[in-house]
């Protein structure tokens, strides 16, 4: 045989051996939103170990959950994670009709997969869809403190001893579903005492006294909403996220002695996040920022290291993202989006981003304007997120704003159609279209 014919055969035998070694660890934390780490402009934050995740990978700032159907709002953000339809199509996914899922794609592609830590989605259960699973922990825990040690530490524990105890010649997906920081907000005493409670600055959406908000429906404190109660939560909060961020640590530390830190492309996500007192509102089942979106860090060879993106996506678009970085092709369909023309500065994001909570609010936002409705009142909220962040300015009322709002409702209705949503929003259109 010609040499360099051989030669050729070498390269491409070395090549698709070492790409297909690329492992993947997949964080994801519980009910954090994006004022929770330190990367993301919170400098009260300690979580040094996934800020420097950020500073070797690509942080998105704006990724949202769609929304939900159940008021455990990480129920339908991870069933679309693992199936990878939108919110009314992942509905309807049961055990008998589930598709394959993320984790089952991945052994089709030669992955070992194991998970430890919270399962909440519909369809088919952890220990069906993964090769192997540790610990498997359900949706909302009693207590995190187990007779077996603290829940986080579980969790933390077994990733680090699934790494140093793996021998298989297959790459890995390695799922570590935290349950942290979801209520009850229980860590040891030391990472309390790293966020005093008067030393809590609150965004300035949370206004003391304030009543809750009649519009959202799911609420976890009583009426009004008081800024020193809050500010206990988000110590709570905080504290459990440090404690995580150390587990994380720890992870991250094993991948390195095993020498596998530079082959493995490592997501940090949770599945929403969570307000509190925002808008006067105190949970996850609502449409404000705080609540709708959450972290997503990705670190992969080949990533621009500290690089940013503030583009609106989807949390779940990093399921078609992961398999587009490890260029495999699958013929299975999903409704999210690959983020790597993003990353690559190669593509453009969506036109709009569409939101919906039960039957009884939507939103709508395109280029920096985020339309809520409230379709069981008829309320209706506007706001510039460019200029105002933290959904203080209701713009609905201003003349200027009429043309924003026929468009947003375009939109929207374009997005029902798209996504099978049949909540009735005739009479609105009909006001403004």
């Amino acid at each position: 045989m010609n040499k360099s014919i051989l030669v050729l055969l070498y390269f491409l035998t070395f090549y698709s051996c070492s790409f297909a070694q690329i492992n993947i660890l997949f964080i994801e934390s519980d009910d954090q939103s994006n004022q929770a780490l330190g990367a993301y402009g919170n400098a009260q934050m300690k979580t040094p170990n996934i800020d420097k995740l950020a500073t070797e990978g690509v942080s998105f700032l704006s990724a949202y959950n769609m929304g939900c159907w159940s008021p455990a709002v990480c129920i339908p953000s991870r069933t679309m994670l693992m199936y990878g339809q939108y919110l009314w199509s992942s509905q309807k996914i049961n055990k008998k009709n589930a598709p394959k899922s993320f984790p089952e794609k991945l052994q089709e592609h030669g992955y070992y997969t194991y998970m430890t830590g919270k399962w909440h989605a519909m369809g088919k259960g952890a220990k069906t869809i993964f090769n192997e699973t540790g610990s498997i922990q359900p949706g909302q825990l009693k207590t995190y403190n187990s007779k077996a040690g603290h829940i986080t530490d579980i969790t933390g524990n077994e990733a680090v001893n699934f790494i140093k105890s793996y021998k298989n010649s297959k790459p890995f997906f390695l799922y570590v579903a935290f349950n942290a920081p979801h209520v009850p907000r229980q860590t040891e005493q030391k990472y309390y005492d790293l966020y005093p409670t008067d030393h809590i600055e609150l965004p300035p959406s949370v206004i003391d006294n304030t009543p809750l908000n009649k519009n959202v429906k799911y609420q976890y404190a009583p009426s009004p909403l008081r800024s020193k109660t809050m500010q206990t939560r988000v110590q709570q909060n905080n504290a459990m996220v440090t404690h995580m961020d150390a587990r994380i640590g720890d992870i991250i530390t094993a991948l390195k002695a095993q020498g596998l830190y530079d082959k493995t492309i490592i997501v940090f996500t949770s599945d929403h996040g969570i307000n509190f007192g925002e808008n006067g509102v105190a949970g996850k089942v609502c449409l404000y920022e705080p609540s709708v979106t959450a972290p997503l860090i990705i670190k992969a060879p080949k990533i621009k290291a500290g690089s940013t993106i503030s583009e609106r996506v989807y949390l779940q678009d990093v399921t078609p993202t992961l398999f587009d970085l490890l260029d495999i092709k699958t013929s299975s369909q999903t409704d999210f989006k690959s983020l790597k023309p993003l990353i690559d500065n190669k593509g453009e994001a969506r036109k709009s981003i569409y939101l919906a909570m039960f039957d009884d609010q939507r939103g709508i936002i395109s280029e920096d304007h985020k339309l809520i409705i409230y379709p069981k009142t008829g309320v209706l909220e506007l706001y510039d997120l460019s200029k105002d962040p933290w959904e203080l300015n209701n713009l609905v009322s201003k003349k200027p704003y009429k043309s924003t709002i026929t468009n947003l409702l375009k939109e929207l209705k374009s997005w029902q159609n798209k996504t099978e949503d049949t909540t009735d929003l005739t009479t609105i259109y009909n006001k403004y279209i």
